[in-house]
């Protein structure tokens, strides 16, 4: 999702600094096994530039469905290279949990390499992706120059702690790359919608998608793997910090009451480690509460 506010960035910059130059590239990715039948595709640094989310494979009987695509067209290219690393399947369900970039920009690479492929997302969620909530990826390339732009200037200063000083240098570093990822960019929009639940059966994985109540946006999806107990929860839960501005905060907290009844042994969050206890999403209650309500 675009990042507007200077010193939002620079917050960011200063959690992601520990690993600041781990990730000059910026798009790459690594797999984890969370079950024999799922893997989650992240991004090893998750608050340094770019801020794309995780991705999850789950593996059924004739194909993959995929949660996520990466924000933008080299993210998606190096998820589709670690999807061919666990299965040849091919797969056949890519599912958006919301509108926000950073899930999605990347599934030009995803019809490119199975053309065939189902993408899914709530009615709202797709109303969001043709609308002009995503306005901002016509000049994402140019106004992420401007952040670099800001970022060496920050440089310039005498005064800086040394791990804010690492922080704006890794945007520095990734800049180039990041420019150019951003560039000429378009949203993929949904072949299948739905407004409460949609089932993808399998007689070995079985997938449910729903549609829980507004959150962090007005069209969140979980998916839920029930024979694998794998809950995944988009930017409804996200690690290190949630996104609460532009939220709805009462429901949102609703929601989180909805996600920790859920009897799952692994909670994949929008961004960050997989969760094995409720310790994030009662965290997450407290942010919420905190949110600013604007659309």
């Amino acid at each position: 999702m675009k990042t507007t506010c200077a010193a939002s960035l620079a917050a960011l910059l200063l959690l992601g600094s520990a690993s600041a130059h781990a990730d000059i590239d910026g798009f790459a990715r690594q797999t984890e096994k969370i079950t024999p039948r799922v893997h989650l595709i992240y991004r090893p640094v998750t608050t340094d530039a770019p801020y794309e989310g995780n991705s999850i494979v789950i593996e059924q009987s004739k194909g993959l469905v995929v949660v996520d695509a990466g924000g933008a067209p080299p993210g998606g290219r190096s998820i589709v290279s670690e999807i061919r690393k666990i299965s040849r399947k091919p797969v056949k369900y890519l599912i958006y949990t919301h509108y926000h970039g950073d899930h999605n920009l990347g599934a030009g690479a995803f019809l490119k390499a199975w053309p065939h492929l189902t993408i899914i997302t709530t009615d709202a969620t797709r109303d969001d992706m043709s609308g002009t909530p995503m306005d901002y990826i016509k000049t994402y390339s140019r106004d992420y120059a401007g952040e670099i732009d800001f970022a060496k200037q920050q440089l310039q200063r005498a005064d800086l702690l040394p791990e804010v000083r690492a922080g704006w240098q890794q945007l520095v570093d990734a800049g180039k790359n990041v420019v150019s990822g951003y560039r000429n960019m378009k949203a993929y929009l949904a072949t299948l919608t739905f407004s409460d639940r949609l089932s993808i059966p399998d007689d070995e994985t079985p997938v449910e998608v729903l549609y829980l109540e507004h959150a962090n946006t007005d069209g969140n999806a979980v998916v839920w793997a029930p024979t694998e107990k794998v809950l995944c929860t988009g930017d409804i839960l996200v690690e290190p910090l949630p996104h609460a501005a532009a939220s709805y905060p009462t429901s949102w907290i609703q929601v989180l009451d909805r996600v920790a009844a859920y009897d799952f042994a692994y909670l994949i969050p929008g961004r960050g480690e997989v969760q094995k206890d409720r310790g994030l999403s009662e965290r997450d209650q407290g942010v919420a509460g905190q949110g600013d309500r604007r659309g």
